[in-house]
């Protein structure tokens, strides 16, 4: 158990670095290129999707076609796929637009306060004393990596928190919806099917031949960047890790997201960070040490 456990931790950890550092690589493709967001998305998912469904051929062929077999399930990976994944992504990255992306990492992590608001509403699941406290931490950890200690100076536009409002409870959605999935099917079937069905959805609205982007060795390498290892295997990661832990304890291990996103934007963007983002980087890394400290002690 402990061992399944921590194997979901390490997961879910993986998989928030991952989708942590596409947020600046992001940010440099909409600020210094003619990259739009819903073109991005059209083109990452699909080939996110398409990369995943034919690894499960090679791997599971036999799981591949599964979940479409029942309509209960059939509905709830389109929920999925709409409302959860690619709904997720696509506030990501318009917020990322309306701020930028060290500033999105501390608006997505609304995201873990709606899963226990909504477990508590939903599932009558009350958070436990050491999740409360791994919220706080993860939060205060959060805030010090993009206001630099000055807490008083995080200014955002309207449109910013409103798209993160969205962008936290898509990100929740994203969480909780597909857990009864992962229970019943492969995680590579199920996160491959979301991603094509996202791709499909925004090449619906922009077509990737429509408008295509000036595209150079650098725009390129980034959009493969984003797609395989921002999307797909940042995905597949976390959303696998669901397998092991809880919802709201993935969650609460998303706040990795913004130590990798600090550290991306001083890799690409060429900026730096102070003795504050360091304090708050480890009091993110801190909470895997909480949550494993309340469950030794639970048992």
């Amino acid at each position: 158990m402990q061992q399944q456990r921590g194997r979901g931790i390490y997961l879910a950890v993986l998989g928030s670095i991952f989708w942590g550092i596409q947020g600046p690589v992001s940010q440099w493709l909409f600020t210094d290129t003619a990259i739009k967001p819903e073109w991005l998305m059209g083109v990452k998912m699909g080939l996110s999707g398409l990369f995943l469904l034919g690894y499960a051929l090679i791997k599971q062929p036999n799981d591949v076609f599964t979940v479409w077999r029942q309509p209960r399930d059939f509905t709830r990976m389109l929920l999925f796929a709409v409302l959860g994944l690619s709904a997720v992504q696509y506030f990501y990255f318009l917020t990322i637009q309306a701020s930028n992306a060290p500033t999105t990492t501390i608006l997505q992590q609304l995201g873990t306060i709606m899963i226990i608001l909504i477990s508590l509403v939903i599932y009558r699941r009350a958070p436990s004393r050491v999740e409360l406290i791994a919220v706080t931490v993860a939060l205060l950890g959060t805030w010090l990596l993009v206001t630099k200690g000055q807490l008083t100076h995080l200014a955002i536009s309207h449109a910013a928190f409103r798209l993160s409002l969205c962008l936290g409870f898509s990100g929740a959605l994203n969480t909780l919806i597909p857990v009864k999935l992962f229970q019943k099917y492969p995680t590579l079937v199920i996160v491959g099917w979301a991603m094509l069905i996202g791709g499909v959805v925004f090449t619906f609205f922009h077509p990737f031949w429509v408008g295509v982007p000036p595209l150079n060795v650098a725009t390129i390498s980034s959009v493969l960047f984003i797609a395989l290892f921002g999307t797909a295997l940042a995905n597949l990661c976390f959303l696998g890790s669901l397998r092991y832990i809880t919802p709201t304890t993935a969650g609460l291990l998303n706040t990795f997201e913004p130590l990798a996103a600090t550290i991306g934007t001083v890799l690409f963007l060429k900026t730096s960070f102070n003795t504050w983002e360091v304090v708050g980087g480890i009091l993110v890394i801190s909470t895997v040490f909480i949550l494993s400290l309340g469950q030794s002690k639970s048992k």
